[in-house]
């Protein structure tokens, strides 16, 4: 059994990374967590790599958000911002901050290769989450960054992407693309080595020759590259950093819930906190046998629900072990969606007091 609270895990972290399927409430979670440590006193930004509107929703807010914070409310000397990722501008930002030469980040960032491989190239959403996460984690207006990851099994694959850009520069292809820029070729055709023309015929010459393009002007932006991504893999890593993960009581939310558990271990990681959310409230049996005869149809929906939140029980325990003796909180089935902050005020307060628990 643990003595922990979540809300004490919230305060002795300076990051928390809220996993989970889709459908569970991980994003109103998400949201509530940063509203009651903003109501402790803490400066709290959230944000979101999902580009749903959930978040924003949850918050109350109206307009966009975008790629840098937005203070949205204050309380008791805490601060709650909120932002959402943009993978495109935080690298762009990340290229201006490598390079005291406005020619050579504006080379980078017009190429065609940089645009493609800042929006879609497999790994660079991932290492640009983390990217953002290490900056907001650095930034002296917040205590406390709160993301709330995509609803997907790749949601934590930003773990290994740091190191998969140290592989990249490191990489005998990215080597033999540079190798022309190095040797002050012109960069004008595909046809320099027999890889790159290997290259060109699947991808196409055009391609090729952006990609070297690219990589001239990248050229000496590699080692701070490198520190940075050594950096960002250490923020991750950190005793500050938690990873709570929320699940409900279906079979695929938990799978999934224990899919990421798993996962967190292959890297050494322990899970912080487990929510578990939209439990059926527990409204007892009652014994009256008489209320029963006058009121059969009642009674045999309260039997039902007592039988649904009794299985609930029985299907997240395996889970509630598998984190053991990380603090569970317990959330019951509401009413109405978590859509205004009215309603999301009122999970933070049950979040706030939420008890260590069994």
């Amino acid at each position: 059994m643990t003595t922990e609270t979540l809300m004490q895990v919230s305060s002795r972290s300076s990051v928390l990374l809220c996993c989970g399927s889709g459908g569970v409430g991980k994003t109103t979670a998400s949201a509530a967590l940063a509203l009651a440590q903003m109501r402790a006193g803490r400066r709290v930004v959230v944000v979101t790599i999902d580009p749903a509107r959930r978040l924003a929703d949850a918050l109350g807010v109206t307009g966009e958000l975008g790629n840098q914070p937005t203070l949205l409310s204050s309380e008791n000397g805490g601060e709650l911002w909120a932002m959402m990722l943009d993978a495109n501008e935080t690298f762009a930002n990340l290229v201006q901050g490598y390079s005291s030469d406005s020619a050579q980040v504006e080379r980078i960032i017009t190429n065609r290769f940089f645009r493609n491989i800042s929006s879609s190239l497999g790994g660079t959403q991932e290492y640009m989450a983390a990217e953002k996460l290490f900056e907001l984690h650095n930034d002296p207006r917040f205590d406390l960054v709160v993301v709330d990851t995509p609803p997907t099994r790749k949601a934590l694959n930003f773990l290994d992407a740091p190191g998969r850009l140290v592989r990249f520069l490191d990489h005998r292809l990215y080597r033999v693309l540079l190798a022309p820029a190095r040797g002050g070729l012109r960069v004008v055709a595909a046809a320099v080595t027999p890889i790159v023309r290997t290259i060109a015929r699947v991808v196409g010459a055009s391609v090729v020759d952006d990609a070297i393009a690219f990589f001239q002007a990248f050229e000496g932006m590699d080692e701070g590259f490198r520190a940075r991504a050594q950096q960002v893999t250490k923020t991750l890593t950190s005793p500050t950093t938690s990873y709570v993960v929320v699940s409900s009581a279906e079979k695929e939310a938990l799978d999934e819930a224990q899919f990421f558990i798993n996962r967190l271990k292959t890297e050494n990681i322990a899970t912080a906190a487990l929510i578990i959310n939209r439990l059926t409230p527990d409204f007892g049996v009652s014994s009256d046998t008489q209320a029963a005869k006058s009121f059969p149809a009642l009674a045999e929906n309260a039997n039902r629900l007592a039988q649904r939140a009794a299985s609930e029980r029985l299907a997240i325990a395996p889970l509630v072990a598998a984190v053991s003796p990380s603090p569970v909180v317990y959330l019951s089935l509401l009413p109405h969606d978590v859509a205004d902050h009215q309603a999301l005020s009122l999970l933070a307060d049950q979040l706030s007091a939420s008890k260590p628990q069994r």
